[in-house]
């Protein structure tokens, strides 16, 4: 058995970043994660302005666009009722999730299995079961396990995520569509492609299948109803993929829950007055972003109301998500 100071269930962006967080800060961390990397997920492809300045700070962006990452400079969102093109204030980047999470992953605390059991101890810390025989005693324990996780309770919807590659050289700016089906968009990645990724019901699937190492998960969830651990990504609620701030979310509630674990730890605090630190800080940040894409989210299923928005409050829409 290996007794450490914190367990992160989940070695992704949001599990690597916070172990990558809490290592700078001398703390004995480890993330569990059941995935070799590089591994393809289905993702957008687009790191936001946000995101890129959070890469900036892990020291990890050089590395990123070493490796081909693409800059993105605007939007194009396309619908039915016409085009708009809209320039970002900050460049984006767009990358495939394989390098990303690989990169990400890349700081030597990284155990691999699956989790069987989290339980607590009589002295108020975590035993964490691998299904390899492998136990560790942690203080604290963060749910970085995706948006299925099953240590939190997740509201989820009927859409479908549904992700491929095209071989195609595009230009500095994401395209984003509106359809019957659903909507979603496509960015220049390395290696001279394009990341194409939609979210569509799930009678629509059909329409996909068939395309070249296309990947399909969902139903997609949206927010946590209640958990009992410090959740971060989309263990702690998926944010909308309208607005493109899912890795961004990913990034900075990995760092955040570095932050309050670090202060927690160095104050002597309960694991609950660190998940409760933590989230009041997660939705400071995030709780604006959330409503607003949920409200955009309603607003797409009547095609006038969302084209007229569009070509009202795009640029609005751009700066409140990515500005």
């Amino acid at each position: 058995m290996r007794a450490l100071d914190v367990a992160v269930i989940g070695g992704s962006l949001a599990g690597s970043t916070c172990v990558r967080e809490l290592i700078r800060a001398g703390i004995d961390a480890v993330a569990i994660e059941r995935d070799r990397f590089p591994r393809e997920k289905v993702c957008g492809g687009f790191l936001s302005p946000g995101a890129v300045a959070i890469l900036d700070e892990l020291n990890v962006l050089e590395t990123i666009r070493s490796a081909g990452a693409v800059d993105v400079r605007s939007v194009r969102f396309r619908t039915e009722g016409g085009d708009v093109q809209l320039p970002f204030r900050r460049a984006g980047l767009g990358v495939s999730r394989g390098l990303l999470d690989a990169v990400l992953a890349d700081h030597g605390a990284m155990e691999h299995g699956n989790v069987l059991s989290v339980e607590r101890t009589a002295v108020g810390r975590f035993r964490i079961h691998l299904n390899d025989g492998s136990v560790f005693d942690a203080k604290v324990v963060i749910d970085a396990a995706g948006k299925l996780s099953r240590f939190g309770k997740l509201k989820t919807s009927p859409q479908f995520g549904v992700q491929f590659y095209e071989k195609e050289q595009r230009d500095d700016a994401m395209d984003f569509w509106f359809f019957p089906d659903g909507y979603g968009g496509i960015v220049g990645i390395e290696g001279q492609r394009a990341n194409a990724c939609f979210l569509i019901r799930r009678d629509a699937l059909h329409w996909y299948r068939d395309k070249p190492g296309c990947r399909i998960t969902g139903p997609v969830a949206y927010r946590s109803q209640s958990s009992d651990y410090i959740a971060v990504g989309d263990a702690a609620g998926m944010i909308d993929p309208f607005c493109g701030e899912g890795m961004h979310h990913a990034l900075d509630t990995g760092r955040m829950a570095a932050a309050s674990v670090r202060r927690g730890l160095a104050d002597g605090w309960s694991y609950l007055e660190m998940r409760r630190h933590y989230e009041r800080e997660r939705r400071r940040r995030w709780w604006h972003k959330r409503m607003l894409a949920r409200a955009v989210r309603a607003a797409l299923e009547f095609p006038r109301l969302r084209d007229a928005g569009l070509r009202m409050g795009a640029g609005w829409l751009v700066d409140a998500f990515w500005g």
